[in-house]
């Protein structure tokens, strides 16, 4: 502030006088000039805010600052974006000191975060935040986008985009999974001339088949494949109720190693088709090795144990694409033991030959890096095997039940843990003069499987 030089302090007080006046009159006519330039209707400073809508762009992890331009890239001129800065500032004033991390990008895990980063977005005066966390996922780089309303709870984009290639390649993946959030939210644009509209081309017309599915790799909820690979050790208990003739045998064993495989395979997952993208099928496959049974005497005996299922599946996603998802199934399962006894002793042992139509449920629950797995099936034999045959009037009906728990690593492995138990439980209607009676029968099968699965 020196409105004098020294200099002039050897003019005349007029002079002075005349600096002094010009000096203040400048100060004054500054701030006017100012107020009615911005006034002016044709002032492009005044028309720009009143036709525009405030986002907060706000980007963690690797290479943040690149990844926040390209989405500022992929932007319409009618959306203002906040100063990074400014936001994070924000998010301090509103609880959160701290990054806000991979707890972002989870449904369940973000619901503590949503209403700081509202209130952040409110302090900025921005109606919707747009939050990327950068994550590298088996080597590939990757933005997961979460978009925040400030008025309300919906996330109208929630997906991993890819970071690879060139950066018109990374704009266009980035572009089209906000594209459709970004019309929504922004004004809509000023009308032109009707002279210079151009004609309405499919060329500009919004595809449906373009819209982002919102797949996430490595999720129940969204996944194409599921496959598993195990070891197993199993039993079988078969006993009678109400035995009164001398020639049933119980039959029993415990620790038998199997070896078990099982894949589900949802074809059209990569796709937005209502229910056709939630429809798979399932099998499994498992079987004993190195099994034998023994007499009373010792006498070892030759025995296979093998069980085939199949079916028709339906997911649920209650939360898509990482939330829990509940699986609707009917198909078949073929079960059999079979004891190559010799002799008399052949008519006597427990074989079975199950085949029976399935229907059930199963659950998978995740819990951060872990999930449960729950599965329960109703099984209606249509074939049960020689045992049943020797009884009057058999009535066989079955129920399988598996629980266990996956450790999830961030490439699709998954290191599980299950067990199951099967329980097929019959009636019988003996008459006079059969050779073998008893009110029916139990025959139970369990075991634990330590597995290695991928899910793509």
């Amino acid at each position: 502030m020196n409105a004098v030089p020294r200099k002039a302090a050897n003019r005349s007080r007029s002079s002075r006088a005349a600096a002094w006046a010009f000096a203040l009159s400048t100060r004054l006519a500054a701030p006017v000039l100012g107020f009615v330039l911005a006034s002016a209707p044709g002032s492009a400073s005044a028309a720009e805010p009143a036709a525009k809508k405030v986002l907060a762009v706000y980007v963690e992890g690797q290479d943040a600052d690149a990844v926040r331009e390209d989405i500022a890239a992929a932007l319409p001129d009618r959306i203002a974006v906040t100063p990074t800065k400014e936001f994070a500032a924000a998010l301090k004033k509103a609880g959160q000191a701290k990054p806000l991390g991979a707890a972002m990008t989870n449904a369940k895990q973000r619901d503590r975060l949503v209403p700081r980063v509202q209130q952040a977005g409110s302090i900025v005066g921005a109606g919707a935040v747009l939050v990327g966390v950068v994550q590298k996922v088996r080597g590939e780089k990757r933005v997961h986008l979460v978009w925040v309303n400030a008025e309300d709870d919906a996330t109208p984009v929630d997906e991993a985009v890819s970071l690879k290639g060139s950066e018109d390649e990374r704009r266009k993946a980035i572009a089209k999974a906000i594209t459709n959030a970004v019309e929504t939210y922004a004004p809509a644009p000023p009308p032109e001339p009707q002279e210079s509209a151009p004609p309405p081309s499919s060329e500009t017309k919004p595809k449906e088949e373009e819209e982002p599915s919102g797949r996430v790799r490595h999720q129940a909820g969204s996944s194409i494949v599921s496959a598993e690979v195990g070891f197993e050790l199993g039993g079988r208990v078969f006993t009678y109720s109400d035995g009164i003739s001398g020639n049933l045998r119980r039959y029993d064993v415990y620790g038998a190693p199997v070896g078990a495989v099982q894949v589900e395979v949802f074809p059209a997952a990569m796709t937005t088709i209502p229910v056709l993208r939630d429809l798979g099928i399932s099998a499994g496959y498992a079987r004993a090795f190195g099994l034998q049974s023994a007499t009373e005497g010792g006498e070892p005996v030759s025995t296979v144990y093998q069980r085939i299922t199949a079916a028709l599946k339906y997911r649920i996603p209650l939360s898509r694409p990482t939330g829990p998802v509940i699986g609707v199934l009917g198909g078949v399962r073929w079960q059999t033991f079979a004891i190559d006894a010799p002799g008399a002793l052949g008519d006597q042992v427990a074989n079975v030959d199950y085949l029976a139509i399935r229907a059930g449920v199963d659950g998978w629950i995740p819990i951060g890096p872990v999930a449960a797995i729950l599965g329960f099936e109703w099984l209606e034999p249509l074939t049960t095997g020689a045992v049943y045959d020797r009884f009057s009037g058999p009535k066989v009906h079955g129920i399988t039940a598996a629980a266990g728990l996956a450790v999830r690593f961030a490439s699709g492995l998954q290191i599980r843990l299950t067990g199951h138990y099967d329980r097929f439980f019959s009636d019988f209607d003996p008459v006079l003069g059969d050779a073998y009676v008893a009110g029916g029968a139990l025959d139970q099968y369990f075991g634990v499987r330590l597995g290695l699965a991928y899910m793509d």
